[in-house]
């Protein structure tokens, strides 16, 4: 038995029209309740999904208010509940009397995002998709929306479904080895598990590489570090985010794989993803990370152009020529090993940061510019991209980077190997709302606004 509520799914009066929503066992008869005895009483009077123009109540002392009312049977509307929606009058008199009446006959006002979270539990959507509504409402322009609408209508959900399947498959045949072990049920070997988790990691990669850069409410900017192999760029990440996150060698292409890091200060986050360097590839996997590393520079994110002090002038002038037009309104560029005796003249790229990762000169300057950098661009969203919240961003980078370790450190045995995708795959049921602790549903619907 749901109880019934109700709120305004419109903005608020003064108003030409106005629509109410009604949810809950009994939506039905409890507005009947207000409607006249000169319109329809009984509820075969409101045909399901028909249109229907009833007088209702509002005020002892004057006349009733015309309305519309569209009755919804139970597992017909959009939160799965029986429902009624009345469009009428804007005008705060008549509906502070509608309300006040609603409350008298035994509904009651709706909390934040109480439609929306119906909607989850009765299983019509999955939280992702719940969490877009109000992306949705705080969009900032049409790509915004669109980006938005591809996880409202579930693009999120069957990406995250699939990869969820695929690892879960693999954590089933880890542990009836395992389980069954004395039955001669044999468990994949370490090369063969990571052979199954690679096209996983490159899914979760690839969605994570879809992201958009928007300015909504919970989302998380992002930045993008590149430049040529050795340029500095895993040394830089290091020192912004305070964290080794990424290896760090004299050898060039270190880095094969994006390597994610967050900037957290007085409240704001942003996103900095160390892409591999600029260069030819050697190897078919070499050349799938290269690939990936352009799909996503080729967005709109903004680009750290991360170039090494130490080199000629002339150099750095001929990469700057290279760099492709369509990216240099997004581009700044840092000059790295500023500590070193053989560096750049000050007159070159004078708009350029100057730092040393070493001995931490700039880092702090380019840290506090690259969060208001951020604040600043927006961007708009190209075909493809969704609009992750910051919970969202987070669970599947975790997800990503529980799996990342479990595959290289994959010969440590298959019992600390279920246990690692076990926390991977939690990471991603929390997504989709298929594991996610009360308290934590509590605090998403609580961000709603009334009547959604």
């Amino acid at each position: 038995m749901e109880e019934v509520i109700f709120a305004l799914s419109s903005p608020p009066p003064p108003a030409p029209l106005v629509l109410l929503r009604l949810d809950g066992t009994a939506a039905t008869a409890r507005f009947l309740e207000l409607v006249v005895e000169s319109s329809p009483r009984r509820a075969e009077g409101l045909l399901p999904r028909v249109p229907r123009r009833v007088n209702l109540t509002w005020d002892a002392d004057a006349p009733p208010t015309p309305a519309v009312a569209v009755v919804w049977k139970r597992g017909s509307s959009w939160t799965g509940n029986e429902g009624v929606e009345v469009a009428l009058p804007g005008t705060p008199a008549i509906l502070d009397g509608i309300l006040a009446r609603l409350e008298q006959v035994g509904a009651r006002p709706a909390t934040p995002g109480e439609f929306t979270r119906r909607a989850f539990l009765n299983g019509r959507i999955d939280l992702s998709r719940a969490e877009s509504v109000a992306a949705l409402i705080e969009a900032e322009d049409r790509t915004a929306v669109a980006a938005v609408r591809r996880v409202l209508e579930g693009e999120m959900a069957r990406q995250i479904g699939s990869s969820a399947a695929e690892l879960l498959e693999v954590l089933a045949m880890l542990e009836a080895g395992l389980d069954f072990s004395e039955q001669e049920v044999e468990s994949p070997g370490s090369e063969q598990a990571r052979v199954l988790l690679q096209p996983i990691l490159a899914d979760l990669d690839q969605m994570l590489g879809t992201r958009s850069s928007g300015a909504v409410a919970g989302a998380i900017p992002r930045i993008l570090l590149w430049g040529r192999p050795n340029a500095g760029k895993s040394s830089l990440l290091n020192a912004l985010t305070g964290e080794a996150l990424a290896i760090v060698d004299a050898a060039a292409g270190t880095t094969t794989d994006a390597v994610r890091g967050l900037l957290a200060e007085s409240g704001r986050e942003v996103e900095i993803l160390d892409l591999p360097g600029d260069r030819e590839a050697q190897g078919e996997v070499e050349s799938r990370a290269l690939e990936r590393a352009r799909d996503v520079i080729d967005a709109d994110d903004p680009i750290v152009w991360v170039i090494d002090g130490s080199r000629d002038a002339a150099e750095i002038e001929q990469e700057r020529e290279s760099l492709p037009e369509e990216w240099r309104c997004r581009v700044w560029p840092v000059l790295t090993q500023c500590d070193r005796e053989r560096f750049v003249d000050a007159q070159f790229l004078p708009e350029a940061s100057r730092v040393s990762s070493e001995s931490g000169e700039g880092i702090d300057a380019l840290r506090q510019h690259l969060l208001a950098w951020s604040a600043r661009s927006a961007g708009q969203q190209r075909s493809g991209a969704m609009r992750f919240n910051a919970r969202q961003w987070h669970l599947v980078s975790t997800c990503r980077d529980r799996l990342s370790t479990a595959i290289v450190e994959a010969d440590a045995g298959p019992e600390l190997l279920v246990e690692d995708l076990k926390d991977a795959l939690r990471h991603l049921e929390e997504v989709t709302g298929e594991s996610t602790p009360e308290d934590v549903l509590d605090l998403i619907f609580s961000r709603f606004c009334l009547g959604k």
